[in-house]
């Protein structure tokens, strides 16, 4: 179940705006671009640049040449909201071919499709082989606040703190500035300020054995007490049409009714505590997500 807000899809556009400085531009590798695809690039005419970047794949060059081309037409996919074609791309880079700064470069604009498209596991997958084969950490310092944000929409927030600790450390801010900005994520990631999550197998058993407490269990009172007046009023329609001899009735729309308002009802609590934990989750994650974009812009502008 996926849901979204203003507050999430605008800080994707921070995200792309602050990555931007770490894609390969094409007017800085022009001379081994063809030149149309350059222009078009910086027109923002992304369809066709994309083309161009194509045919520019498939004319030749080495692997260098390939993955800048392969790059230039992510680049052009992701800024047209294509982000599955952006991923699958980049997927075809030549990684055994190519430098450890260019597969880093590589690896991060793959795990940022990824993020884009709220495939978290794919980015936390492209991040790992980006760390695990490059041989020097400086090489992927400035990627570390993308892992952060993944870590923290796929709720590890211990990993996550342990990475947001490291992007400070590993800047070339003074030591005091240092100690301060450690001191802010240590805060912020105090295990006591942690999204509070409800069980949905929990909820689920107790929609089951007593109706509407589910709903409340979810954080949706209002609900959990209509749900059970329902279904009570659905017994009572089954109790009075018994009483009056009205079987078929009682057996029928009755018996129906129940059955709708019952499992109905343990259907909506699983929505409701993936909404219920999905807000949650962005009461913590937003604002963390700022303050981990603001550190980034501040140590690595």
């Amino acid at each position: 179940m996926i849901f979204t807000n203003a507050s999430t899809t605008t800080s994707w556009w921070i995200c792309i705006f602050l990555c931007a400085g770490f894609f390969v531009n094409p007017d800085q590798t022009s001379a081994q671009f063809s030149r149309n695809a350059d222009s078009l690039f910086a027109k923002g005419e992304w369809q066709d640049a994309a083309l161009e970047y194509e045919r520019r794949i498939y004319s030749g060059g080495d692997a260098v040449e390939r993955t800048h081309a392969l790059l230039g037409k992510a680049e052009c996919l992701k800024q047209s909201g294509d982000y599955v074609g952006a991923f699958k791309t980049i997927a075809r880079v030549p990684y055994s071919e190519i430098s450890d700064s260019l597969m880093v470069i590589s690896r991060f604009q793959a795990a940022l499709v990824s993020y884009l498209d709220r495939d978290f596991n794919q980015a936390h997958s492209e991040l790992l082989q980006m760390t695990f084969f490059a041989k020097d950490s400086m090489l992927y310092r400035e990627t570390l606040f993308l892992n952060v944000l993944v870590l923290n929409e796929q709720r590890k927030w211990s990993e996550a703190k342990l990475i947001a600790q490291k992007m400070v450390l590993w800047s070339v801010a003074p030591l005091a500035i240092k100690d301060s900005l450690l001191q802010i994520v240590n805060t912020t990631y105090n295990e006591l300020n942690y999204p509070k999550l409800k069980d949905k197998d929990k909820a689920i058993k107790w929609a089951t054995f007593l109706p509407g407490s589910g709903h409340i269990y979810a954080g949706y009172t209002g609900e959990g007490i209509m749900n059970l007046t329902l279904q009570v009023a659905s017994l009572g329609f089954i109790g009075y049409h018994i009483y009056i001899s009205h079987f078929v009735s009682a057996f029928t729309i009755g018996s129906g009714m129940f059955q709708h308002f019952y499992f109905g009802g343990i259907n909506r609590v699983q929505f409701l505590v993936d909404k219920r934990n999905y807000i949650n989750n962005r009461k913590f994650n937003d604002p963390v997500k700022d303050m981990v974009v603001g550190i980034q812009m501040f140590l690595y502008k």
